[in-house]
Order: C-alpha cells, then sequence, then structure tokens
C-alpha cells in the first residue's frame, strides 16, 4: 500500500478534496454530515499512520511511535464512528474510545523523547522535567484561562471538559517540545517534517480549545462545531505529511548567522517563557497590590537569575567538552597503548594498545591489565598497582607480555593513581619496546657468537695440531697391538673422532661463509638424499618420515654440504623428540616472495618457551650427551646463506622447524 511518494500524495488529495466537500455541503447540521466527519477522520488516522510507518527506520525509529500513537486514534475513532452509525446518533459518554484516544499521546511522547536522546544520551531525567515543566504549565493557563470562566458561567459536562483538557494539555506540551527542538541546534528531521508535525499538533489543539469554547454555547455551538472536527482532520493529515521524503537532509547544519539566535532561544527562551506565563497567572488572580507586584519582581529576579546560573555553567560545560575532544583526539591517535584499570579490571583501552596485544575492540576490558602480561610480571603488576593505590605517587614499570597469536611483545609502563566516573583508578601509558628489545637480544648473540667464535677458531687451530698427532700414532698402534688390547684402541680413536668433529663445529661457527662452496643446487634433491639417510634411525625409534614437495621449485645458490648438516640436524632432533613414535613431516615448498620455505613438522613432546627463547645459544641444551653446538652452527650457517630459522612449538602438540632461503 502506497508505493511510493506520488500515490501517497493523491491519495492525501482525494481526502483532503472529500474534506472540501463536507465542508461545502454537511459539516455537522445533520447526523449525514456527522457520520461524515467521523468516518473521515477515521481514513485521515490510518492514512498518517500508514505513512508514518513507512518513514521508520534504523536512523528514524521515532516514526514508529508516531504512527503508533495515530493507529491507537485510528482504533479509538473507528469504534466511535462504528456506534455511531449502529445507534443513528452520537453516543452521550467516551468509554473505550476514551481510553485509546487518550493513549496516543503516550506514543507521541515516547518519540519525542526518541528525538531527544539522538541529540544527547542520558537525557531521560531531563525530558520527564520538561514533561512535567510544560504539562504544567499548559493545564494552568489553559484551567486559569478558558475552563474556569466556562465552568463559572455555564453548566457543562465535566469529565466532557476534563477530557478535553487533559487533551489539550499533552497537544501544547507536543508543541513546546517542537518548537524548542527546531530551536536546538542541529536538526534531526527536515525542516519541512518538523514544520508539518508542529502544525500538525498545534490545529489539533485549536481543535480541542474549540470544542471546549462551542460547548458554553448551546446553539451557536451546534452551528460551528464544524470547526473542531475540521480542525482534528487537517491536523492528522499534517502530522502524517511531516513523514513523506524530501531532499533535505537530516542532521544538516544551521544556516550560517542563525547561531547567536539558536543558542539565545535554548538558553532562555524557556525562563522567558515560563516567567512571563507566571505574571499572567499573577495578574489573573486579582487587582495589583504590593504582593502582586514583589511576586512579579521576584519571577523577574528569578528569570535573571536562573540566566546567569545556565550562561556560567553551559560556558564552563563548553569549555570541558572541548577538553573531552582534544583528550578522546590525543587519546586514539596517540602511538602509545592509554589504559585506565578500576577495582581490578580494565575500564578503558585505547584502540593502539589493543592492537599491541592483537586484542579486538573492546575485548580487554572487563579483565585485569595483569591478565594479559606472563605470570611472572603480572604478580608484579599488581604489587606495583597496589603501591600505587596506597601510597599514592606514580611508578615506572618494564613487563613482558604475550599477544594473542603467542608471539612476545616487551612493554614500558607508566601508571599513576586517576580518577574515573568520580571513583578512584589506575591510569598509564603503554610503550611497545619490542622491536628494541629484540634487535638488542639479536646484538647480544651475535656478539656472543663473535666472541665464542673467535675463540673457538684459536681454539680449534691449537687443538688440531696435537689431534693430528695423536690420531695418527693411535692408528699405527692400534694395527700393531694384539687382539686383546685392540677395542681400547678403537675407543680411543671413536672419541678422536668425536674431538675432531667438535673442533670442526668450533671451526665452522667462527666462520661458516669461509668454508662455504656455493653453487646452484636442487633442494628437492637435496632431501631425497638425506631422507633415506635418516630413515634407518627414525625405524629404530617407529617414525615414519613424510616428505612433501612442490613441483617446479627453482634452484638455490648455497653450499650442498651446508644445507644437509642443517636438515639432517633438525630431521635428527626431531626424530628424537618422538621417542615412542609418531609421524615426522617434512613440507618443501615456494612462498609468494619467491623464497624457498622448509618446515620441519613433529609430534613430540613439544619445547617450552622459555626454552625456545634460549635455542640458538652456544652450549645451551637439554640433552644429557649434546655439545649445545648443533643448533647455533645451523642459525649460523641458514643467517650466513641470506636467510631465516624460525623454531615454534607447543606443549603436548609438536614443534616445527621453518627454513626460509632465498631463491
Amino acid at each position: 500500500m502506497f508505493r511510493g511518494r506520488g500515490f501517497a500524495v493523491y491519495f492525501g488529495m482525494i481526502l483532503l478534496l472529500l474534506c472540501a466537500g463536507w465542508l461545502l455541503f454537511l459539516r455537522r447540521d445533520s447526523f449525514a454530515g456527522a457520520a461524515v466527519s467521523h468516518i473521515l477522520q477515521t481514513l485521515a488516522a490510518l492514512y498518517a499512520a500508514i505513512l508514518l510507518f513507512r518513514a521508520s527506520g534504523k536512523e528514524a525509529k521515532y516514526w514508529i511511535y508516531y504512527g503508533l500513537g495515530l493507529l491507537f486514534y485510528f482504533v479509538a475513532q473507528l469504534i466511535w464512528t462504528i456506534v455511531t452509525l449502529m445507534r443513528g446518533a452520537e453516543p452521550d459518554y467516551l468509554g473505550i474510545p476514551e481510553l485509546l484516544w487518550r493513549l496516543q499521546y503516550l506514543f507521541f511522547l515516547i518519540a519525542l523523547y526518541m528525538q531527544y536522546q539522538q541529540r544527547r544520551s542520558n537525557l531521560a531525567f531531563r525530558f520527564i522535567l520538561d514533561i512535567l515543566l510544560y504539562g504544567t504549565m499548559a493545564s494552568t493557563l489553559y484551567w486559569n484561562l478558558l475552563i474556569e470562566p466556562i465552568l463559572s458561567h455555564h453548566h457543562v459536562n465535566r469529565d466532557v471538559i476534563g477530557y478535553h483538557m487533559f487533551n489539550s494539555s499533552f497537544n501544547a506540551v507536543i508543541v513546546f517540545l517542537l518548537l524548542f527542538f527546531s530551536w536546538y541546534g542541529k536538526k534531526i528531521i527536515s525542516g519541512r517534517a518538523n514544520w508539518f508535525l508542529l502544525s500538525g499538533f498545534l490545529i489539533k489543539l485549536l481543535g480541542n480549545t474549540a470544542f471546549v469554547y462551542l460547548l458554553s454555547y448551546a446553539a451557536a455551538g451546534e452551528q460551528w462545531s464544524w470547526i473542531a472536527d475540521f480542525c482534528w482532520f487537517i491536523g492528522m493529515m499534517f502530522i502524517g505529511f511531516a513523514a513523506m521524503p524530501d531532499k533535505e537532509p537530516l542532521g544538516a547544519s544551521l544556516r550560517p548567522g542563525n547561531e547567536s539566535r539558536q543558542t539565545f532561544m535554548r538558553r532562555y527562551a524557556l525562563i522567558i517563557f515560563v516567567c512571563a506565563a507566571l505574571i499572567a497567572v499573577i495578574c489573573r488572580l486579582g487587582e495589583f497590590s504590593i504582593i502582586s507586584v514583589g511576586a512579579i519582581v521576584a519571577v523577574v529576579l528569578l528569570g535573571v537569575r536562573l540566566s546567569v546560573g545556565i550562561y556560567e555553567l553551559e560556558s564552563a560545560g563548553a569549555a570541558l567538552m572541548q577538553s573531552r575532544v582534544n583528550y578522546d583526539n590525543f587519546v586514539e591517535s596517540s602511538l602509545l597503548g592509554v589504559f585506565i584499570e578500576q577495582n581490578g579490571q580494565l575500564v578503558h583501552m585505547n584502540s593502539y594498545g589493543e592492537s599491541m596485544f592483537g586484542c579486538e575492540p573492546g575485548q580487554m576490558l572487563g579483565q585485569p591489565l595483569a591478565s594479559f602480561l606472563l605470570e611472572a610480571d603480572g604478580d608484579r603488576l599488581k604489587q606495583e598497582f597496589s603501591m600505587i593505590c596506597r601510597l599514592n605517587q606514580s611508578s615506572r614499570l618494564a613487563l613482558a607480555a604475550r599477544k594473542s597469536n603467542q608471539t612476545d611483545l616487551f612493554l614500558e609502563m607508566q601508571a599513576a593513581p586517576a580518577f574515573f566516573k568520580g571513583k578512584p583508578a589506575i591510569s598509564g601509558l603503554l610503550l611497545d619496546i619490542t622491536e628494541s628489545k629484540l634487535s638488542e637480544q639479536h646484538l647480544i648473540r651475535s656478539e656472543k657468537l663473535s666472541v665464542i667464535g673467535q675463540l673457538a677458531a684459536g681454539v680449534a687451530h691449537e687443538i688440531r695440531n696435537p689431534l693430528t698427532a695423536l690420531k695418527g700414532f693411535t692408528q699405527l698402534l692400534h694395527r700393531r697391538t694384539t687382539d686383546q688390547n685392540r677395542h681400547y684402541f678403537d675407543m680411543m680413536l671413536t672419541e678422536l673422532e668425536r674431538i675432531n668433529y667438535i673442533v670442526g663445529e668450533f671451526m665452522l661457527l667462527s666462520k661458516p661463509h669461509q668454508w662455504q662452496q656455493m653453487s646452484r643446487c636442487d633442494i628437492g634433491s637435496l632431501l631425497d638424499d638425506i631422507v633415506p639417510i635418516m630413515q634407518s634411525q627414525a625405524i629404530i625409534t617407529n617414525v615414519n618420515i613424510l616428505a612433501e614437495k612442490s613441483p617446479n621449485l627453482p634452484a638455490v645458490l648455497c653450499d650442498a654440504n651446508q644445507i644437509k648438516q642443517v636438515l639432517v640436524n633438525l630431521m635428527k632432533n626431531a626424530i628424537e623428540a618422538m621417542p615412542g613414535g609418531g609421524e615426522l613431516h617434512v613440507h618443501m615448498k615456494k612462498d609468494h616472495k619467491g623464497h624457498i620455505v622448509i618446515d620441519i613438522i613433529d609430534r613430540g613432546v613439544g619445547i617450552p618457551q622459555h626454552v625456545i627463547d634460549r635455542l640458538g645459544e652456544p652450549f645451551y641444551t637439554t640433552k644429557d650427551t649434546g655439545t649445545g653446538l648443533g643448533l647455533t652452527v645451523c642459525f649460523r650457517i641458514i643467517q650466513s646463506h641470506g636467510g631465516t630459522l624460525t623454531i615454534t612449538s607447543e606443549p603436548n602438540i609438536g614443534t616445527t622447524a621453518t627454513i626460509r632461503l632465498p631463491a
């Protein structure tokens, strides 16, 4: 129904033409005129409700409540019309329609509150105060200026008077609120829509006023009673027209030059209006006297004092708002993590801080900051926060954390006492020093390797000469000795070979590039040569080696023997990590950068993170018979080839060693 604006306009024009025909030929001079009037009002309410429902959306939910109000009006008017047609006369009591007509204003007020909320949040109490203030003023003035004179000179139905006074007061409240909405800051609805809404409720207010006024005049009242019906009809049509779409953008700013007028109306119009109303009431109470003059002066002075207070309050509020905007801009655009913790829970963390920990927006709130740190540093932070609260002083701390992707995060924290929403809290800054920390660790490791390499080269050179002599004479004695002592020389030769191997590792550790013989090699072929060699050791421990290679892998410039040494060492470690058997996966592929990537994956017991952090350190080993040089040499070889070697592990799941070599 009502597909498009054109159809809605045509239907509205038909209703307006029908109303014009009613005015010209029927009015309320007969029962037929009264019946047609009720039918037209029923159709107008339904038409306006449909327009309002069609205009509602995610950003304009208030139209739904305007529509619900008119839908209640439609149901009440429909019941009233049906009863009138069935009885042949209008009922002499209101009944259920009266209740529904009263309820419509509840939905109108909800719609106004939703408009109110779109300007500022948390204004429910202020909105209720405005409703009470406007309602009190409207009902008081309405009673004093119109109802009381009628009751004092004419005999009319007090229930009808009370009902129409209720409607008139609420219509007046809605008119006051819409007026101040149109004067207050940016527009929530377009100027045309606001004009139609304001005119619609104002015309309905005139209809109620005309009906009450005409009650006191028997003959003339009957003759002019069509005015009230016409006002109610036109009022509903205008409210419906307010929901028709137009080209004016919502939320548009005020026209230039209107800011001062808008500010004046927002601050002082209500006070001026209330003071004028109070003065009017005081003047109607009787003749002027010293008391009445004093009351008027007091009201004027009260208005002036309130105006001064509002000016000071809004000036302070504007300055506070500017400070808050500047603070929010600084915090959200800062390259530091900014947090606030209260009662052991994070209540604020800026977007950069959340990205540092790899968390989604809002994911960290409600949890202590210590829960995102390593256990030892988390305990240390809790103690530091307790000291900050107790001594009321700032503190600086170096912390280590783990991101959501399980990578290391090193932080510098500066924290101090603060307040959040009027309660004590702790605020602080977090500086990400991970890159500098890792660079520092890398530098220390490189210096350590350099020193050890130089020492190893010297020691190896000094050991290799006497070692050659020892090995030669041992071999000579081994050939000449008797059979019963021969096994001793076998043991000596084995240990000499072990010493020679360690000396070779020393030489390779010192300067691996000096021993390299670089050539273009097929890495896939190297893997094919290594797997059969490692298969014999794997069978003993019930390990199955599964190798996969991507086709058409490019050749790599490398020292084939050194790369073989790295692969053998890593695969040997992987086999030893699965004493109960399992599968060893070796994947070889090319990544998007064109690098050759080799993954050696075991399903062993895994490696704790604190051990992974030390892998590659010379002489660090967790094996009973290890030298602690194997992985150190592997790291040095891959580094000398311009590649990287990384090791990741999860306890009880397995370990992955990843080699990346430039093609």
